[in-house]
């Protein structure tokens, strides 16, 4: 007896669905391998989670107690001070859709077909996944719709470069990312007036003096051009960073300024490397270690010729584990033969609760 439409449609439903499961870990490791921020936000261990809650919260402490010299006679003061603060985000979800036909459903049946149909379709949602959400972690020009204001934090969230302080009024292409924050509170919803929620930053000397950034984080200019000062303004941004305390682990820059990197070391055999710097590489990413940290690049930054120096030990990409690649229920369209069900994720992002552990250099040529 032949199977009939309405349970055929149904076996395949959850088809489809037992069958993303099956590789929904691959997809997961696909998305956490596919690029180099993706694969240093598993590998350094930012990838943290949280189940409920209608945001997520880091207590950030700011307040400073000042020490009192005193002698024989002294009258003592007494300061109270505020010394902790609540930072918080939203949650931001994503999603990618897979799609089906009745008619599509019926020329792909039988058991020489069905394999192939199933993942092409799911394939195609992984790519998706993969490509946005590496979009989201970058969030820069082409990569911040400004029709979307729900998007996950990203990179420019969390290390602004002086442009965007100094550009602070422009949502898009000004050096900040989502949600039209350029003035300061993308970030934990904390405002970078405060000189202590900053990053360093480092730019040409025009940019410098018009940026918005107080002068305890900003590590002076740039020195153009960048091919042939590149190695001792990086030198010089690193140590600001490190504060003779903790280094930057991890550096991400413009293709073009790292090929100018490559030739500076063209003569040099990198004889030590970080353990990150070989994953990397054992991976098919390009890589340097700079002073002990992972150096590479993105395509996302092309054209920028920023260089971004982070350490990873203070960068968190918070999700909910129940709300992680997974995919909903089929939903019919009305009066039409077609169904869609949504892979859905839900995180905010790259955050961070010490800003000033992070630096951000630019160039201008």
């Amino acid at each position: 007896m032949p199977t009939t439409l309405p349970q055929w449609t149904k076996d395949l439903d959850d088809l489809f669905v037992n069958t993303w499961y099956e590789i929904r870990a691959q997809v997961i490791d696909n998305v956490s391998t596919a690029t180099i921020l993706a694969f240093a936000l598993r590998q350094f261990g930012s990838m943290k989670t949280q189940v409920g809650s209608e945001i997520v919260t880091r207590t950030v402490g700011y307040g400073q107690k000042a020490v009192q010299r005193f002698g024989r006679g002294s009258t003592l003061t007494q300061t109270i001070i505020p010394l902790d603060t609540m930072a918080e985000w939203d949650w931001a979800y994503f999603t990618a859709d897979v799609n089906r036909s009745l008619i599509d459903d019926s020329n792909n049946a039988g058991k020489f077909k069905i394999k192939d149909y199933l993942m092409r379709r799911l394939e195609a949602a992984r790519t998706a996944l993969v490509e946005g959400f590496d979009d989201f972690c970058f969030q820069w020009q082409k990569y911040y719709p400004t029709s979307n204001k729900k998007q996950p934090n990203g990179i420019y969230d969390i290390c602004p470069n002086a442009t965007a302080e100094s550009a602070a009024t422009s949502s898009e292409g000004a050096g900040s990312a989502s949600d039209s924050k350029a003035s300061g509170t993308t970030n934990g919803k904390i405002s970078r007036a405060n000189a202590w929620w900053k990053n360093w930053t480092m730019a040409d000397g025009a940019t410098a003096s018009s940026a918005a950034q107080d002068a305890l984080f900003n590590a002076g200019p740039t020195n153009e051009p960048y091919a042939l000062n590149l190695v001792p303004d990086m030198r010089h941004m690193f140590n600001k960073v490190r504060n003779n305390q903790e280094a930057p682990n991890f550096i991400l820059m413009d293709s073009n300024i790292y090929e100018a990197y490559e030739d500076e070391a063209e003569d040099k055999r990198q004889i030590v490397q970080s353990r990150f710097t070989r994953e990397a590489i054992d991976l098919g990413f390009d890589a340097y270690t700079f002073k002990g940290a992972t150096m590479s690049y993105s395509d996302k930054l092309s054209g920028t010729l920023h260089i971004f120096l982070l350490n990873m030990n203070h960068v968190e990409c918070v999700y909910d584990p129940n709300l992680w690649y997974d995919m909903d229920e089929w939903k019919s369209t009305p009066l039409q033969f077609d169904k869609v069900a949504f892979i859905v994720s839900k995180t905010t992002g790259m955050i961070t609760s010490q800003p000033r552990r992070h630096g951000v250099m630019e160039y201008v040529s």
